[in-house]
């Protein structure tokens, strides 16, 4: 075998060692990533999350649902995910996946409407995914929970 022949092969050899390298710690820091999160497993968690950010709220939530968030995004969906990539979340990951959407009723929201105001925490696997404020009412508050 030549050594030009030799040299081309210990060069790809090294070349696909350090792609399956690289692979491998993208595959370990994605998974580790996700895995830490913000916890949100139990209303201690979600409750003390939400009061982070300076807002008053009961001990458990007002309401729990179990939602499926959609595999495709429809243009209302996509302006929903706008707000919550601006905290930081991103639903997009967790196209088709069920969570649960946790409602708390926010006591020191500064709202002139006798609607209430929630805070919604969106939770997969323990850890919250999401998070929003809204009310009720039809073209209520919709806006970020983190400020």
């Amino acid at each position: 075998m030549s050594r030009g022949k030799m040299h081309s092969k210990k060069t790809l050899v090294i070349g696909i060692v350090l792609i399956a390298i690289v692979a491998m710690w993208g595959i370990i820091r994605l998974t580790s990533q996700s895995e830490q999160g913000i916890a949100g497993s139990n209303d201690r968690e979600r409750t003390a999350y939400i009061k982070s950010f300076g807002y008053e709220v009961g001990t458990v939530p007002d309401k729990v649902e179990e939602i499926r968030i959609p595999a495709n995004f429809d243009e209302a969906y996509e302006q929903y995910n706008a707000i919550q990539r601006e905290q930081g979340f991103d639903l997009r990951k967790y196209r088709a996946c069920y969570a649960k959407k946790y409602s708390y009723s926010i006591k020191n929201y500064d709202n002139p409407s006798p609607i209430p105001i929630c805070a919604n925490l969106i939770v997969i696997d323990g850890k919250i995914v999401g998070a929003d404020i809204s009310s009720s009412e039809a073209g209520g508050v919709m806006t970020v929970l983190v400020h």
